[in-house]
């Protein structure tokens, strides 16, 4: 059994470029993410036209040997990078797909991840209890009831999929925003949820990059250059 990672690159950075390409602590997003999933097996980058260029320029002289990189069908949005990341890995039974927003996913999830795949599961989400106060209110912005937050969780990227169901979900929705999970979900495909990171967090660079700076340098379990 294999497990092959996807890293969509797609469109809508083509406007906020630093988000992928800027180092924040001595490293771009788009080199720590590789790093991440590189263990868990051969990673392929499904980046959008537009930036393809730039992406092939950024791992230039990197010893990255279990990459590659495949441009998407236009408009390149993150389903196409999805579509067109699965179109190379037809020798992977087992998927797991990141987001570019999420750089301080440590290493660990990335193996728990494989684990559970590796166990039968066909959809893994890593996920943290809700612990702030959550609220409901009426039409009218109204306080109604404080809601038992010991049935909520988060969910956090990396995400991991059987192949073919990530195949029939993407096939499902070949356009417009798509999120694994709920494109699951629709699906009813069981999603089974393992323990997160509690450090990681999505970020918009660069709006987050001096928070990002420093919470990269109080963490030990990131891959470094």
């Amino acid at each position: 059994m294999t497990v092959t990672a996807i890293l969509p690159v797609p469109v809508r950075f083509a406007r906020r470029r630093d988000a992928v390409f800027a180092a924040v602590a001595g490293t771009s997003p788009l080199d720590r993410a590789v790093r991440a999933l590189e263990v868990a097996g051969d990673v392929v980058i499904a980046v959008a036209g537009p930036l393809a260029d730039q992406v092939g320029e950024a791992l230039a002289g990197q010893p990255f040997s279990r990459v590659r990189v495949v441009v998407s069908e236009p408009p390149g949005e993150r389903v196409h990078c999805v579509a067109a990341g699965l179109t190379v890995v037809a020798d992977a039974s087992h998927v797991v797909v990141h987001d570019i927003e999420w750089p301080t996913a440590g290493t660990g999830v990335v193996d728990r991840i494989a684990a559970a795949l590796r166990e039968g599961a066909v959809a893994v989400m890593p996920s943290r209890p809700v612990t702030d106060s959550v609220k409901s209110v009426d039409p009218d912005g109204a306080l109604t009831a404080t809601l038992d937050r010991s049935q909520l969780r988060t969910v956090q990227y990396p995400r991991g999929f059987a192949a073919d169901v990530l195949t029939q979900l993407v096939g499902l929705h070949r356009s417009g925003p798509f999120d694994e999970l709920e494109a699951a979900l629709s699906a009813g495909v069981p999603v089974s949820l393992i323990d997160g990171d509690a450090e990681a967090l999505s970020v918009e660079l660069p709006r987050d990059t001096d928070y990002l700076a420093a919470l990269i340098t109080t963490r030990q379990d990131l891959p470094t250059p």
